[in-house]
């Protein structure tokens, strides 16, 4: 009996073995189909299997395509069409890094692509994007405008321009606003000669944005808090002389409010 038992085991083990391999089979076929990264799929094909992940927001798996034309096929037509394609889907995907990438590759290779202009106008978005915050370093953001500005220089009529100059007149707030808080930062130091360094950096380069007038009164205060009444006053007659002047009867009470009040 015992011996049967075994006898139905080794019968059966083969069988199982057969269909194991079946599935196995079935399974790697099935990735063959599937497999986004075949080296037998046309790269026209690719490409508009690619543009149609794109149409559909599928960025992920516009970009397996795109990347694979790029990587394999730069040399084709399909090359710049497919950089392109692939640094839109990773900004639109908000890879941001990896756009700003592909972007730059784009704009250094391809200087005569139709889409160069777009390209330019991604990497200005993309920097603005990328920019910290007002109480981070700046530097990416004094690096987003001067791309912006390079970018109106060179297409002056684009369909971004106002973009443009929103983009700047933003980026320029978040550099005053980092001033800005470095002065008073100084101030609770009350370290003011360097915080009057601050607020003159918004005074005489950030003039356009809402934290000028703000910048003028701490530099009166400040001076007054260093006992210097009479630089005070005079910081306020000369302001009134500016052809920037916002002195107001309002900023002018609260100006002279300060020296006496800090005095």
């Amino acid at each position: 009996m015992d011996l049967s038992k075994n006898n139905l085991q080794y019968k059966v083990v083969p069988n199982m073995k057969s269909f194991l391999l079946l599935i196995l089979s079935f399974f790697v076929i099935s990735c063959g189909i599937n497999n986004p990264f075949d080296d037998n799929i046309p790269y026209k094909t690719r490409f508009d299997d690619g543009l149609a992940f794109f149409e559909e927001d599928k960025y992920v798996k516009a970009s397996q395509q795109f990347n694979i034309i790029v990587e394999r096929a730069s040399h084709t037509d399909l090359g710049d069409d497919a950089l392109f394609f692939l640094a839109e889907s990773y900004f639109l995907n908000e890879d941001y890094d990896l756009a700003l990438i592909e972007f730059e590759k784009l704009v250094s290779r391809m200087g005569f692509s139709p889409y160069i202009e777009k390209s330019r106008w991604r990497i200005c978005e993309t920097l603005m994007l990328l920019s910290p915050n007002f109480y981070h370093d700046q530097d990416s953001s004094r690096k987003a405008i001067s791309q912006i500005q390079e970018f109106l220089d060179d297409f002056p009529n684009s369909e971004y321009s106002k973009d443009a100059d929103n983009l700047i007149k933003e980026l320029r707030s978040r550099l005053a606003e980092k001033n800005m808080e470095t002065g008073k930062l100084y101030v609770k130091l009350k370290a003011y000669d360097s915080a009057i360094v601050s607020y003159k950096i918004v005074i005489n380069d950030f003039y356009d944005t809402k934290f000028f007038e703000e910048a003028n009164i701490e530099v009166i205060r400040c001076l007054s808090l260093l006992n210097k009444k009479d630089e005070a006053e005079q910081f306020l007659i000369d302001l009134e002389k500016n052809e920037k002047s916002v002195v107001t009867d309002s900023f002018k009470k609260k100006a002279l409010g300060v020296i006496k009040n800090n005095s």
